[in-house]
């Protein structure tokens, strides 16, 4: 096995969070976690308010104590250590700039504070300047910049560090929708371009999809799933990462297996029977939860080829439509690429494809 100049393994973690956990007064908010993130890679937290992930995030950076658990970066243990001595550079939601200062001064900021040599000092200023096109901004005050621009500046402050561990605690939340599409590029490219290893907090599971080389999906201060954002969308290994993962969501429905033309299939109530695959891994009178994405329901004009619906609301979405229909009172939603001639009150047919159907218990929300 080839080791690093620390003599650690080449294919150890470079970052490893051991049985973390952590409480505020009597509410614990992390609950054990336990997380490798290799080096090099783009690890996207993400989960709804108050799961724990920007927690999480603060801990690695030394904003936060560890009073339980273990955190390594390159392996070394750092507890203890001081967050300005860890090799890491955190960018935040709200950017943190100087208003006082020009573009210049903030990139300067935390290395003059570090008492880095003048020449040196100017090289980095000037590298990260060039990569992230801030040239012709470097005289500007903050005030004068476009949210954008303010962005880029404290992703440059991060830069300017040449950190071994870069933190990202949703810094898209204050930009607009093409802002925020046109950075989660900028983003992903400075990342790929340094090599760097990346943790980054969203609660937009569209970044978090788009943006990963791992999705670590975080829910009540625990991880419930961790790996390539393809195999979670694909694979969720639970209700929660399936019903979290995917926009529009998945349909969820609770029901019950039962036996319809020798085949299993799912009752969900009102005599709505959903078909499953031959080989779904169900026993009889099980209780499940049928999930379908809505690219996986076609829809047919003829309410007599599916499972008839009525439109209750038509979201044109571009190359792509939205369509909403009740079926035996139970709300779906599907995806066509075609371009729809129905209307609210239009009766449909649904057809699921058995092939494409998740199954989770019913008590537990695991994965079956």
């Amino acid at each position: 096995m080839s080791t690093d100049r620390k003599g650690q393994a080449m294919d150890a973690p470079f970052v490893a969070l051991q049985d973390l956990r952590k409480s505020f007064g009597a509410t614990e908010v992390l609950h054990g976690i336990d997380l490798d993130i290799p080096r090099h890679a783009f690890v996207v937290l993400v989960g709804p308010s108050g799961c724990g992930k920007s927690t999480l995030l603060r801990m690695i950076a030394g904003l936060e104590k560890v009073k339980h658990g273990r955190i390594v970066i390159d392996g070394d243990v750092v507890n203890r250590v001081h967050a300005k001595h860890r090799g890491i550079a955190m960018v935040f939601q709200n950017y943190a700039l100087y208003p006082h200062m020009t573009v210049r001064e903030n990139l300067a900021f935390s290395l003059e504070m570090l008492k880095t040599e003048t020449t040196e000092m100017e090289r980095r200023i000037n590298t990260a300047a060039d990569i992230l096109q801030l040239d012709m901004l470097m005289d500007r005050l903050p005030g004068q910049l476009s949210g954008g621009q303010r962005q880029r500046v404290a992703m440059g402050r991060a830069l300017v560090r040449e950190p071994k561990l870069f933190l990202f605690d949703e810094p898209l939340s204050n930009l607009d929708a093409k802002l925020r599409v046109e950075m989660r590029a900028e983003i992903r490219a400075l990342h790929q371009r340094l090599e760097s290893t990346t943790i980054y907090v969203t609660h937009d599971q569209v970044e978090a999809m788009t943006m990963s080389d791992i999705v670590v999906v975080m829910n009540a201060g625990r991880i419930e799933q961790a790996g390539p954002p393809l195999e979670l969308y694909d694979h969720p290994a639970s209700e929660f990462v399936a019903a979290f993962m995917g926009s529009p969501a998945m349909n969820l429905l609770r029901g019950r297996v039962v036996r319809m033309n020798g085949a299993p299939a799912v009752e969900v109530g009102d005599g709505l029977v959903l078909p499953l695959g031959p080989t779904a891994p169900v026993r009889e009178g099980q209780e499940v939860v049928y999930g379908l994405r809505p690219e996986h329901l076609s829809i047919a004009p003829e309410p007599d080829a599916g499972l008839a619906g009525d439109v209750a609301l038509v979201e044109p979405a571009g190359w792509e439509t939205h369509l909403h229909a009740d079926v035996h009172g139970r709300r779906f939603r599907a995806i066509s690429t075609d371009r729809l001639d129905v209307v609210p009150g239009d009766r449909v047919a649904l057809r699921p494809e058995p092939s494409r159907v998740h199954l989770f218990d019913g008590e537990t929300g695991a994965r079956l």
